[in-house]
């Protein structure tokens, strides 16, 4: 939604809402009023009044279009429920609620095309320039991965049996994330831990089919390196996903995914390898649209049921 409006207002087709959104810039503790409302008063809200909030603070885009009764149709609950909702958490009414989400929306268009000055030293300008890092190593990992390579690293994880996930450092909280997320998604993964003897345990008892990921966010991946050396040994195949050219990992696997890790100071960032490895499984899972929808609604009802909704039945095959 935020980024179809931005777009709109590029085109010069919306004179209405960006005359309305003209008024003096908000300043940040006022532009975050209604969310600071919100979470002050969420635990004494009503049932029905948290499904508006919880509306509100996950779509105030839409909802800075909205009437009372738009809003309320949305949530299934009547519009004098969105009125009262409005008084409870300190407004007059929903008028001065829209208001105050209006201009969190102003804010950050002006943000989007009038970004402000900052001075070095500022932390808004160190937060900046890790965020702009980031987007620098996000953009590099397209550059490096051609769509042939990403397919062959498509090809190879898919023919696996079982993918094992080795890590080092940061790193390592990296491959359980991945591991888990392939688990949930029907494909056999684990994630190796670092204490050397239970991976040489690990190692020793590979099956056929087995691809070992190394994932190194450093230039010091050296165990990592020999693990997948271990491996490849025992006829497994390898992928590296490296945040540095410099790894040993570059240099021992079967093929490799280049997620630059770059970041001012001493530490590695990983929000590259930690992108490209859930774009992989992504890749893995192959949903559909259909198929997705069917899975987030089997999730929401396990989840449900566990949270002892007493309406939802156990899921069953």
């Amino acid at each position: 939604m935020k980024q179809e409006f931005l777009r709109y207002i590029d085109r010069g087709n919306c004179l209405t809402y960006t005359a309305m959104i003209r008024p003096i810039r908000t300043a940040r503790w006022e532009m975050d009023m209604y969310r600071q409302r919100i979470r002050e008063n969420y635990e004494r809200l009503s049932r029905s009044y948290r499904r508006v909030a919880d509306f509100i603070l996950s779509n105030y885009y839409e909802v800075s279009f909205m009437t009372a009764a738009q809003l309320a149709v949305v949530v299934d609950v009547d519009t004098t429920t969105v009125v009262r909702f409005s008084q409870r958490i300190g407004y007059n009414g929903y008028p001065e609620l829209l208001a105050d989400i209006r201009s969190q929306v102003r804010a950050e268009i002006y943000a989007t095309y009038e970004p402000a000055t900052l001075t070095p030293g500022d932390p808004a300008a160190t937060f900046n320039e890790r965020i702009e890092c980031e987007r620098e190593n996000l953009s590099q990992i397209l550059v490096q991965s051609p769509p042939e390579h990403i397919g062959a690293i498509a090809d190879m994880l898919s023919a696996a049996n079982k993918i094992l996930l080795i890590a080092e450092g940061y790193a390592d909280a990296v491959a359980v994330m991945v591991a888990d997320q392939l688990q949930h998604r029907g494909i056999r993964a684990a994630a190796v831990a670092q204490d050397l003897v239970k991976r040489a345990a690990t190692l020793i008892a590979l099956e056929p089919g087995t691809v070992v990921v190394g994932i190194s966010a450093t230039a010091y991946g050296d165990d990592v390196a020999r693990a997948l050396t271990f491996a490849r040994a025992q006829g497994c195949r390898t992928l590296g996903v490296v945040g540095s050219l410099a790894s040993p990992v570059n240099r021992v696997s079967d093929l490799v995914l280049y997620a630059p890790t770059d970041a001012a100071g001493p530490l590695p960032s990983i929000v590259a390898l930690t992108a490209a490895l859930s774009a992989l499984v992504q890749v893995l899972a192959a949903d559909t649209d259909a198929a997705a929808t069917e899975y987030l609604q089997t999730f929401e009802n396990a989840y449900q049921y566990l949270v002892e909704r007493e309406d939802v039945e156990p899921v069953t095959d």
